[in-house]
C-alpha cells in the first residue's frame, strides 16, 4: 500500500505553530521511526535557525542541527504516513524541494498533504477558517479569479513540485488571529487535524488537544476582558465574519423568497 506524506515547516508559514503542531501531535499519538533527513548545511542560515547543544540521558554532549527530518508513522489501520518536519530553508529552495521529493518517491509516497498557517483577521471566538485545495499541476489552467496572489513560502513551492511529479497534493491552511500570534495556538492545530482526518482512514486520537484548544480560547477571552481595545476589535471581527457567512442576497435568492411570500399569501387568502 502506497504511503501518504504530511509536510510542515516552522517559520513564516507556521503561524501559532499550528502546522508543525499537527506533525508533533501525530508523532505523539502513533508509533514512528526516523526514515530520512535533509541535511541543513546547504539550506539553512544558522544565524536564523541555530543548532542547539544538549546533554543526553547517558551524559553525552551532542549538537542538534536544524535538519529537515522524515519519520514513518504507523497508524493502527490504513496507509503509513511519512511526516516531513523542519524549519523553512533560507537558501536553494528548488534544490531543497527536489531532495525532499526524491526521498518521498523512494519511500513509495503517492499523495502529499501540505500544511500551513497564516496570520489573519479572524476572531478567536469563532471556528478558525481552514481552506483545503488539491494543487493543480503547473501547466493546468485555473479559472478561479479569487485565488491568492502574493508572496509564498516553501510549502507552496514543494506542493507545486510534488504535484508536477504526479503525486496528488492537497494544501491545507488555517487562519490564526494575528492579535494572539505570539504563542502556540492549539485551536488552530485542532482545526488542521480535523481537516487532515478527512484524508486518512485511521481515526486520529485527539488526546488533550480539545481541552487545550478550549483553554486557549478562554485565555484569549480573559485578555479581551482586561483590554477594552482588544475587546472592541474582537467584536468588530465577529460581526464581520458573521455578516460574511450570511446567505448572499442574490437575484435568485430574492426571487425565491418572493415566490414563497406569494405562496403564503395565496394560502392565507
Amino acid at each position: 500500500m502506497s504511503r501518504i506524506a504530511i509536510t510542515a515547516f516552522s517559520g513564516w508559514n507556521d503561524a501559532g505553530e499550528a502546522a508543525t503542531g499537527v506533525i508533533e501531535h501525530l508523532l505523539e499519538v502513533w508509533p514512528s521511526r526516523p526514515v530520512g533527513a535533509v541535511d541543513a548545511e546547504e539550506f539553512i542560515d544558522f544565524q536564523v535557525n541555530r543548532p542547539e547543544i544538549r546533554t543526553t540521558d547517558e551524559g553525552l554532549r551532542v549538537v542538534d542541527w536544524p535538519d529537515t527530518r522524515l519519520h514513518l508513522i504507523t497508524p493502527p489501520r490504513g496507509p503509513e504516513i511519512v511526516a516531513v518536519l523542519g524549519p523553512e530553508p533560507s537558501l536553494r529552495w528548488k534544490r531543497f524541494c527536489d531532495e525532499v521529493l526524491e526521498q518521498l518517491q523512494a519511500l513509495d509516497v503517492s499523495s502529499v498533504v501540505s500544511l500551513g498557517a497564516l496570520l489573519a483577521d479572524s476572531p478567536h471566538s469563532r471556528p478558525l477558517p481552514v481552506s483545503s485545495q488539491v494543487e493543480p499541476v503547473p501547466a493546468q489552467r485555473v479559472e478561479d479569479s479569487e485565488l491568492y496572489s502574493g508572496p509564498i513560502g516553501v510549502p507552496t513551492i514543494l506542493a507545486r513540485r510534488t504535484a508536477s511529479a504526479g503525486l496528488r497534493t492537497t494544501s491545507i491552511w488555517v487562519q490564526v488571529p494575528h492579535y494572539v500570534s505570539q504563542n502556540s495556538s492549539p485551536k488552530a492545530v485542532l482545526g488542521l487535524v480535523r481537516e487532515v482526518q478527512e484524508l486518512i482512514s485511521a481515526p486520529i486520537p485527539l488526546g488533550e488537544l480539545v481541552e487545550d484548544a478550549e483553554a486557549w480560547e478562554r485565555g484569549v477571552d480573559e485578555l479581551a476582558r482586561t483590554d477594552e481595545d482588544v475587546a472592541e476589535y474582537v467584536r468588530r471581527l465577529e460581526q464581520a465574519q458573521d455578516a460574511a457567512e450570511l446567505p448572499e442576497a442574490s437575484g435568485d435568492a430574492i426571487a425565491k423568497e418572493f415566490e414563497q411570500f406569494l405562496r403564503r399569501r395565496r394560502e392565507t387568502d
